[in-house]
């Protein structure tokens, strides 16, 4: 029996910094220069909005270091920004997966302090692993002086949506897949999660395993607004496909469920983008998360909440985007400034704001 206690907090508790990275030279991008670039811009621009609020910490191979210091000594934000250099040429930008989830261990006694639970990642069920991401979590919590906590199981910070009052979802093919825990039931699973991050009650939405790079995370699907508040992004599909029978799978789960505490949820919807806006991907693209044979990730529940603010993406779609911003008003206009932040790029390689960020709570 362990005479400790772990918690993992919701997003919009205050943090003390959120943690980004450049992409590698020597990552999978290093034969498409113009994406190199344009990932690396958009993960710039990303660190200045969120510099608005909180501070952030870049992480940066050494090949890039002095690059990448010099372009944010130009940048002047409320919060500092500031880089650190991380062994490896061939980072990626997805913290949100590959960096620790971040928790609050309690005990024994009253002592209270923030470690990280490194989830084994393996490069998104091994395919594309590198050894700068995959040991990532490991050297961070080492060279950052933060606890490590092991954990029996593989999974990723995108895969992991908590309110921080007990409930956790998640979508079944990201996590009971072979491709990362083999031979492990849902049950084994559940417990362990249960045991890393704190929550009373896992709801299992089914997802769809190979779907996309991710397996089809939660944080492209369904997050916490607050406690009994979900949004939920809505397929917009001319013909519709798996991702609309995921987004009604996903509507039936949390329809008929209640959270650790009992209450039935508020679903809020927001329409994901007209495919017709955008170009196709590139074509003879390889070995890159996210754009073989894979539909780019326009999901604008795929936010990031530093303190007092909501970092919203934007697409290029001028009436999706608007109906995005003005529903985001209404859900956190009271209490958090919309700073909406346009990403054409990082889409297209498989992910979001919300999956290029990973935030350590402020605590104690």
């Amino acid at each position: 029996m362990s005479d400790f206690t772990l918690r993992r907090r919701a997003e919009w508790t205050p943090h003390r910094r959120v943690i980004l990275a450049w992409p590698g030279l020597e990552g999978i991008l290093k034969d498409y220069p113009e994406m190199l670039a344009k990932a690396t811009q958009e993960v710039s621009t990303l660190a200045a909005a969120i510099g608005q609020f909180e501070p952030v910490t870049v992480v940066v191979g050494a090949e890039r270091i002095e690059e990448a210091q010099a372009h944010f000594a130009d940048v002047n934000t409320p919060f500092p920004i500031e880089t650190r250099q991380f062994e490896g040429s061939e980072m990626d930008v997805w913290t949100r997966d590959f960096a620790p989830v971040f928790v609050i261990k309690e005990g024994p006694g009253s002592s209270r302090n923030v470690v990280g639970v490194d989830y084994n990642f393996n490069g998104w069920g091994d395919k594309y692993p590198t050894p700068t991401i995959t040991e990532f979590a490991k050297k961070f919590l080492s060279e950052e002086n933060y606890g490590w906590i092991e954990t029996s199981i593989v999974t990723e910070g995108g895969a992991l949506e908590t309110d921080g009052d007990g409930t956790l979802l998640v979508t079944e093919s990201s996590i009971v897949n072979d491709n990362r825990n083999p031979g492990k039931s849902r049950q084994e699973i559940e417990d362990e999660l249960i045991r890393t991050l704190g929550v009373e009650k896992v709801i299992w939405i089914p997802g769809r395993s190979g779907l996309d790079s991710t397996d089809c995370h939660i944080d492209a699907l369904a997050r916490f607004a607050r406690p009994g508040v979900i949004l939920v992004s809505k397929a917009n599909e001319v013909k519709p496909t798996d991702w609309t029978v995921v987004y009604e799978e996903t509507l039936e789960v949390l329809s008929s469920a209640t959270d650790a505490k009992g209450r039935p949820f508020e679903i809020i919807e927001v329409e994901e983008p007209d495919e017709e806006c955008f170009e196709p991907p590139p074509k003879g693209v390889k070995g890159v998360k996210g754009i073989e044979e894979e539909r780019a990730v326009r999901s604008y529940v795929n936010y990031f909440l530093p303190i007092g603010g909501v970092i919203l993406p934007q697409f290029g779609d001028p009436a999706h985007d608007a109906a995005a911003i003005r529903v985001a008003q209404q859900v956190f206009g009271e209490e958090r400034m919309i700073y909406p932040v346009l990403i054409e790029q990082l889409p297209i390689l498989g992910g979001g704001i919300h999956c290029a960020t990973q935030e350590v709570p402020l605590f104690p």
